[in-house]
Order: structure tokens, then C-alpha cells, then sequence
């Protein structure tokens, strides 16, 4: 009988404190897990903050610049024989490749408010006033050679973005962020620099370390 009288203290004990660890994690208690390259509607995921110390917000504008040393703002620009600018490049310190940046916008189809959170699907495109019917080719994505271009679809997976914070203060910047090009079901990949046929552009690169940071100043 004793035996018998033990057994159920303990699953009575068991049974008490799964209750109360249940308890303890409520929706007003919510456990917040790290979240993996594609999005979870369950996690609620840290800002991203521009150099001013304020939430990137959908809709609003934005430079984004490379702030290490012999880096600069990125821009759209024409490559080729077409009629739009084509080509997401970042300016440089030497002569040929200095100028001001192209104001970029964060677009997204699903209602996650108007808060830009890190490793959540943006789209990005530039907002140029003066590009007229060009406007509608300003949305980045990533071609077959990996290199960031512009065209004008949203609905294409080669247009997922996410942006993710890196632990760096460079030149006094804070707020320090990489670019990630996430295509649903792959892995995501960093996006860094290829200098090909003579032009900066950036493009994903294989390995974490040739990302290139990146901080956004709202315009």
C-alpha cells in the first residue's frame, strides 16, 4: 500500500508541475525562438534601424551605403543597349565610380505591418523621379549569373530579400546590416560585390565573409 501511495504523490507532483510550467509561458509570455532563413508568423523578430536610430518603415526611402573605407552608396545604372537602367552597383572612392546614391523603398505582399524586422521577405526597388515609365523595372532581383539586377516583377523568386544585422561599428555607424537574397525552399545567400566587365556590382557571394555591410539613411 505504501508503494502504491508513493506512486501517485509522484505523478501528482509530475502532473503539478507541468501545469505550472504551462502556465508560465502564455500568450502573454511568449517564447521567442531564433528563426531560421524563411519566415515564421509565430516569432516576433528584432527592427531594422536606420543610421538616425528609427525603425526602416515599408514605403519610406532610403540610401543604402556601404560605410568601410573606399566604399559608397548604391545606385541604379544602365549596362548595355536598353532602355532602362538595369544594374544595382555601389560607388567607390576612385573618380569614374564616385556620385550619390539611388534612393531604394522595402515593399512586401504580406500584412506584417509597417515595420521592416530582420530575416522577414522584402522586396527592394529604387525610387528615381525622374526615371518616368522606367519606374516599373525598378525592382531588385538576382539573375543566372548571380549579379543583382532590376526588372519589374515581384511575384518572381529570384526577388526575395531579407536583411540581417551584423555586429559591427564601422567609421562610428552603427546599425550595421548585411543583405541576404533568400528564394523560398533555398538557402539563402550574402550579398557582396563582383567586378565584372568593368562595373561594381553587387552580387551573392558563397562564403559569410565577402558579405558586404551595409547601414540605411533615411532620406
Amino acid at each position: 500500500m505504501k508503494s502504491v501511495n508513493i506512486l501517485s504523490f509522484l505523478l501528482l507532483s509530475s502532473t503539478l508541475s507541468l501545469v505550472t510550467f504551462a502556465r508560465s509561458f502564455t500568450s502573454e509570455n511568449p517564447i521567442v525562438l531564433p528563426t531560421t532563413c524563411h519566415d515564421d508568423d509565430n516569432l516576433v523578430l528584432p527592427e531594422v534601424y536606420d543610421q538616425n536610430g528609427d525603425p526602416l518603415r515599408i514605403g519610406e526611402r532610403y540610401i543604402i551605403k556601404n560605410p568601410l573605407p573606399g566604399g559608397g552608396s548604391l545606385y541604379w545604372h544602365k549596362i548595355g543597349n536598353v532602355e532602362c537602367p538595369n544594374a544595382v552597383l555601389q560607388h567607390m572612392s576612385s573618380p569614374q565610380f564616385s556620385g550619390e546614391g539611388t534612393p531604394v523603398m522595402f515593399v512586401r505582399k504580406s500584412d506584417y505591418g509597417d515595420v521592416v524586422r530582420v530575416m522577414t521577405v522584402v522586396h527592394i526597388k529604387f525610387f528615381d523621379e525622374t526615371a518616368g515609365f522606367c519606374a516599373k523595372e525598378a525592382v531588385w532581383k538576382v539573375n543566372n549569373e548571380g549579379l543583382v539586377v532590376t526588372g519589374r516583377n515581384v511575384e518572381n523568386e529570384n526577388a526575395i530579400f531579407k536583411i540581417m544585422k551584423a555586429d559591427l561599428v564601422i567609421g562610428g555607424m552603427k546599425n550595421v546590416y548585411k543583405l541576404l537574397h533568400c528564394p523560398s525552399h533555398l538557402q539563402c545567400k550574402n550579398i557582396g560585390s563582383n567586378f565584372k566587365n568593368g562595373y561594381p556590382h553587387l552580387a551573392i557571394v558563397d562564403y559569410d565573409k565577402d558579405f558586404i555591410p551595409f547601414v540605411f539613411i533615411k532620406v
